[in-house]
């Protein structure tokens, strides 16, 4: 008798049909009749529409609570079934697809190390730089502000580049979001990023200052205007911008020591204001961009016109609830903007909710603290690597192709690729603001963030990017004619013939392609063991193909 379905146990198949078509909730007097008819016609096309296997499956919900059943009960649940299976054959019900695709993205979230309610835990000792970024925030606060803190962190790295176990070179590129329902206390990560940027903050002053005495100086008309100024560099970006000036910021950082530019946002749809197109299409094209760290800007004939173009490296920290996220990321599921991004999420427990959350305080001693980790990373430049990180990235990779492999998740396969290099990227980044010294604490926070990321990503859009990876295998499938006759074995039954034709998306009782293939010698049918056997010649004629 059959134990699971494609690695899935019947016991989770039949727990999850419930909690999404019954409100959690099982059969009982009253509904038991009704409900077990309607879950035997769902699951019994992955049961071999067998009797036997669906009552070794389905529990008896007429049975008392010691397991004991009255003998008319019996005979009531095993009819209940049969009706079931006298329901016309209709190939897998889309209930059924649905419970499966659930199971999958479960599969997928469990693979991260977390379960469908908590993500994995933070390690117990953190580096220290984390450790001090975190120290004044609860708990629960805790592994959002850990990775929230890296876009500001990166944008004090400048002409440093990374390289990756694949030999391709990185740059500092961190773009978080963060999800989490309202009022939940998004705010936290405000009070470190400010005092991480406060240096470039005050750096920035003089530079506005000067840039607005240019243009009073300069107005547009004006004849002959002055050279604006070249090392004139503004790192930090409000969230309403023309494209020229989105583009002048590129190039300006480019140009004085290829810096990154860097943006907060209180809510993800304000990214959509950084240029004139105001459009997400355009944030997506952006986020693709500057993880690549790909060549931005425009190219302009008019004397008044910003002109110029520069490899695109942009930092930045958005929040947005759940449904906003999914909305706002729709169509870029799929196609890789997700992916580049560095999503975590705040998760209280109702126990929670009426507590408090206290902060620490944030002081010229907490800047003080701070202060020789943003010179470290603003003293570096050059290629920097470190085996140590090289080798840990590499285990990783290994570990995501089995925990992909085992819990069936193409989604967590597709994800976990710059998850990794995500992760990686930190562990650089703190190598370095920790005087290029790598130890366990920075391993473990690596190992963690990566697990983090795709736990939060696999929560949020993996529902979706399972259900669009598997309709991009259907087409492909469907993109050609496929002989049905080749899927099956050697010698098949009628009702492996018919599983197979469901499984392929075909109508029908398939009897006419049954004659067809036998009146073309492909097929004879064995009388004693009422099974259907390839003929030599088919076999023959289709070996190679």
């Amino acid at each position: 008798m059959q134990k699971d379905y494609n690695g899935m146990a019947f016991g989770e198949i039949i727990a999850k049909y419930w909690e999404l078509y019954n409100g959690g909730k099982v059969p009982t007097v009253g509904d038991r009749n009704a409900l077990t008819f309607e879950l035997a016609v769902t699951i019994r096309s992955i049961c071999g529409y067998d009797l036997e296997q669906l009552m070794q499956v389905i529990p008896n919900y007429w049975a008392a609570p010691d397991g004991t059943c009255t003998q008319d009960d019996m005979d009531e649940y095993q009819k209940t079934i049969e009706n079931a299976l006298k329901e016309p054959r209709k190939g897998m019900p889309y209930r059924l697809k649905q419970v499966l695709q659930a199971l999958k993205s479960q599969a997928g979230i469990k693979a991260c190390g977390g379960t469908m309610t908590a993500p994995p835990p933070m390690p117990k000792k953190l580096p220290p730089l984390i450790k001090l970024l975190t120290k004044n925030v609860p708990w629960y606060y805790k592994p959002a502000v850990a990775s929230a803190v890296f876009p500001a962190l990166g944008a004090h790295l400048h002409g440093v580049k990374f390289r990756y176990w694949d030999n391709v070179e990185h740059e500092a590129t961190f773009m978080n979001l963060l999800v989490g329902r309202q009022s939940i206390g998004k705010g936290s990560i405000k009070k470190p990023i400010d005092y991480i940027m406060e240096d470039i903050r005050q750096r920035d002053q003089p530079n506005r200052e000067r840039e607005a005495e240019w243009k009073r100086k300069n107005p547009t008309g004006k004849q002959k205007k002055d050279p604006r100024p070249a090392d004139i560099c503004i790192q930090m970006l409000i969230d309403n911008l023309t494209d020229a000036v989105f583009n002048q910021r590129i190039v300006d950082a480019h140009n004085n020591g290829q810096r990154y530019i860097f943006t907060i946002v209180d809510e993800v749809e304000a990214l959509k204001k950084v240029t004139s197109k105001n459009s997400v299409d355009e944030v997506g094209l952006l986020i693709r961009k500057a993880f690549d760290n790909s060549l931005a800007g425009q190219e302009r004939v008019g004397a008044d016109s910003v002109s110029g173009i520069a490899p695109l490296r942009w930092n930045f920290n958005a929040s947005t609830t759940p449904p906003n996220a999914r909305k706002f990321f729709y169509k870029m599921v799929n196609d890789g903007t997700v992916g580049r991004l560095d999503v975590a999420t705040i998760i209280r427990n109702d126990d929670d909710d009426d507590e408090p959350p206290i902060q620490g305080i944030y002081d010229e001693q907490f800047a003080a603290e701070l202060k020789p980790y943003i010179d470290r990373l603003e003293a570096a430049n050059g290629l920097i690597e470190c085996p140590q990180a090289k080798k840990l990235s590499l285990d990783i990779r290994i570990e995501n192709k089995e925990a992909a492999k085992l819990f069936e998740s193409e989604a967590y396969r597709v994800l976990s690729y710059r998850a990794n290099v995500i992760s990686w990227l930190k562990g650089m980044l703190l190598y370095v603001a920790h005087g290029y010294r790598w130890d366990k604490t920075i391993a473990d926070f690596v190992r963690w963030s990566e697990q983090y990321n795709l736990w939060c990503k696999m929560l949020y859009f993996g529902d979706q990017l399972e259900k669009e990876l598997r309709e991009e295998v259907e087409i492909q499938r469907r993109s050609g004619p496929k002989n049905l006759l080749r899927l099956l074995p050697d010698e098949f039954t009628r009702e492996q013939y018919m599983l197979m034709r469901q499984q392929q998306g075909r109508q029908g009782d398939g009897d006419s392609a049954l004659r067809q293939w036998q009146t073309r010698g492909h097929l004879v049918y064995d009388e004693v063991s009422r099974r259907y056997c390839k003929t030599e010649q088919f076999k023959q004629k289709y070996a190679n193909l």
